[in-house]
This record gives structure tokens, sequence and C-alpha cells, in this order.
């Protein structure tokens, strides 16, 4: 009996220092290193329109490098962001298309907080293959931290607000506010590499408006994301991220036609970023 007790109250005591346990949960740039990031993006999209529903899949693969150049005081670093490489293969009406693009010249210079949060960006060069990828930067952003320390198991809200400019295939100027909370759910092994886990769920609020051949077109919609990333505390990273995200919009046409165009569209994300040997 007191030999059962007493490993009731090891497991307890070991469950209790695991749980206070706490990690710096921020980016740690460093000056002069490089960094090589691949993400992976699988779209599905259905829309209706009047009596026909039309699909469409796309598949993007990019790979990108960051360049720190400089940090300032309060850890802030800019970066020279390259897009090396990308691979488009999108299905839609019939259609199966796969694009492979090497040797881009996208460039900009950013600024990054140690929370993961764009300051400032500046493009440098560009191709119009880039245009097929859309919104360039979407590819690149990093994941958001809380620049704090946190202990296992707590958890913490952020807001995300992006603004996305029309593009080449894309003519909406669009807002993306996401509500979001991340849980920091303990430690788990990959690949041979212990690392910190954060869960995270959101909420999705978009807006849009652009005009296409005459027509003014209005877009709103609702979503949700789940997912879980991957944080490196040797190299202060987020090594891995995967996440889901599910929703519905509806585009509002009007001009020489006036409709309404319900579309739903779920997306499944894979990022890994390491450092460069």
């Amino acid at each position: 009996m007191k030999k059962n007790l007493l490993l009731i109250a090891l497991v307890f005591t070991a469950a209790m220092v695991y749980s206070q346990e706490s990690v710096m949960l921020k980016y740690n740039f460093v000056k002069g290193k490089n960094y090589v990031q691949n993400s992976q993006v699988a779209t599905n999209i259905t829309q209706t329109m009047g009596s026909q529903e039309m699909k469409m899949q796309s598949d993007i693969t990019a790979n990108n490098e960051y360049a720190i150049e400089g940090i300032t005081a309060d850890g802030n670093a800019t970066t020279l962001v390259s897009l090396l490489n990308a691979s488009i293969h999108t299905a839609a009406m019939g259609k199966d298309t796969t694009m492979k693009l090497n040797d881009l010249k996208f460039k900009s210079r950013m600024v990054f907080s140690k929370e993961g949060k764009l300051i400032s960006s500046v493009k440098i060069d560009s191709t119009d293959a880039t245009n097929m990828l859309g919104q360039m930067d979407q590819l690149i952003k990093l994941q958001r931290l809380p620049g704090r320390a946190i202990k296992i198991g707590e958890k913490w809200l952020d807001t995300i607000v992006d603004h996305k400019k029309p593009s080449g295939g894309n003519p909406f100027a669009i807002d993306i506010t996401s509500i979001m909370e991340y849980t920091l759910t303990g430690k788990e092994a990959k690949d041979g590499k212990e690392y910190f886990k954060i869960s995270y769920t959101g909420k999705l609020a978009i807006n849009g408006k652009g005009n296409q051949m005459g027509m003014d077109m209005f877009m709103e919609g609702t979503g949700q994301m789940t997912g879980f990333n991957y944080f490196d505390p040797k190299i202060s990273m987020i090594a891995y991220s995967e996440g889901n995200t599910e929703m519905d919009m509806s585009i509002a046409v009007s001009g020489q036609q006036n409709m309404t165009i319900p579309m739903t569209q779920s997306m499944k994300t894979l990022i890994t970023i390491e450092e460069k040997k």
C-alpha cells in the first residue's frame, strides 16, 4: 500500500513539474544566417453559378530563402527574402495543368518582429511568372509567436489582420481578420528531434471588393482554422507547421448582370523551415 502511495506521489510530482515547464516563444534571428522554407498549399474550391456547380483544385509548392541582413535592438530582423522555385498544379473545367517555375527573381526586403509579424515589405525584383502564384507574401509569411515565456498548458490569444491586394489571378482587394487561440500542449518528437508543440484554432472574417469587365464585385465570408506548429528551441524558430482552413463565402456581382455566387474553399498547408548549412 505504501509503495502504491509513493508511486502515485511521484507521478503527481512529475506531472506538476512538467506542467510548470516554460519556453521562450520568439524568433531569435541571427545576422548573417540563412533559412530555407518549403511551403505546400493544397486548395479545393466549389462555386455555384445558377444551376451549374464548378470545382477547382490547386496544389502549390514553393521554396524560399531568408537571408538575415541585420537585427535591431528590439529584435526586429531585416531580411532579404527570395522565392527560389515553385510548382503549380491546377485541375478545373476538364483541364489539368502543371507548371514548374525555376530560377525565379522574386525578391523582397522584409522586416519581421521577434513575434514573426511582418512590419514592412519592399519588393526589389520580380518576374511575370510570379504573378501566377497570386499574392507572394502569403507564401513567405512566418507563423506568429507570443514573444514571451509560455508554460506548458498555457493558452494565449492573437488577432491577425491580412490585407491582400489584387493580383494577376485575383481581382479582389481582400481583408482577412483571424482571431486565434493558441495552446502550448507539450513536447513531441519528429524525425529524431524534440519540439514544443503549439496547437491552434481560429475564426476568420473575410471582406473584399473588386471590379472585373466593368462589373463591381463584393465578397464576404467566414472560416475556421485548426492546426499545430513545432517550435525548435535550439534555433528559436518554428520548424514545422500544419494547418487546415475551411471557408464559406459569397460573391455579389452587380453591373450588366446581377448575381450572387456561393463558394466553399478548403485549404491544407504544410510549411517547413530550417537553417541553411
